[in-house]
């Protein structure tokens, strides 16, 4: 009798931790390297920051580096705007590593993700998508070539997310008037 209420008592405790809280809730931390020419070194770079916006599908855009730095995303069809992000990046310091490093703790998917560079006047997007069960965080490098001039991507879905880059406009000179009279 005595084996048996023992065995009980066993019974009652692994099963109890068979349930463990299972969550797709993650820290994304995020580094920054910025490349200003082809083949230069790639520099990291504290003068970013990003958010999260959790918009239910994956039919969300920044429209315009203005939009982006001004933390407003956009529905595919141009007729919803969001303008308060769900989460907003804090920075982050890793024990052991002077690199900086921006963190945002997503809790719902997908998550427009947004990382804003001043410095070069670009941005990137990313749909983050939390599909994988207590991965407390997740880290991304991102990097960003300065040089490029057209749209590009980095990353992949088995790594974490494909990020779209947007390099910085060209610079547009002001019209002279040639109409002018001295």
């Amino acid at each position: 009798m005595r084996y048996k209420l023992i065995i009980a008592i066993l019974a009652a405790v692994v099963a109890t931790s068979c349930f463990k809280e299972v969550t797709t809730d993650t820290n994304l931390i995020l580094k920054t390297l910025v490349q200003e020419k082809s083949g230069g070194a790639n520099v990291a770079t504290a003068d970013v920051f990003a958010y999260a916006c959790y918009t239910g599908t994956d039919k969300w855009m920044v429209a315009s580096y203005d939009d982006a730095l001004n933390r407003i995303v956009t529905d595919s069809l141009g007729v919803e705007k969001i303008t308060v992000p769900n989460v907003e990046g804090v920075p982050f310091v890793r024990e052991g590593d002077e690199n900086p490093y921006i963190s945002l703790p997503l809790n719902s998917s997908p998550a427009l993700v947004v990382l804003v560079c001043p410095q070069v006047k670009m941005y990137a997007t990313m749909f983050k998508y939390l599909n994988i069960e207590n991965l407390p965080e997740s880290y991304m490098t991102l990097l960003l070539h300065a040089w490029k001039k057209d749209i590009y991507t980095e990353g992949s879905d088995k790594k974490g997310g494909v990020w779209h880059i947007v390099p910085p406009a060209p610079e547009v000179a002001p019209e002279t008037d040639n109409n002018s009279n001295y």
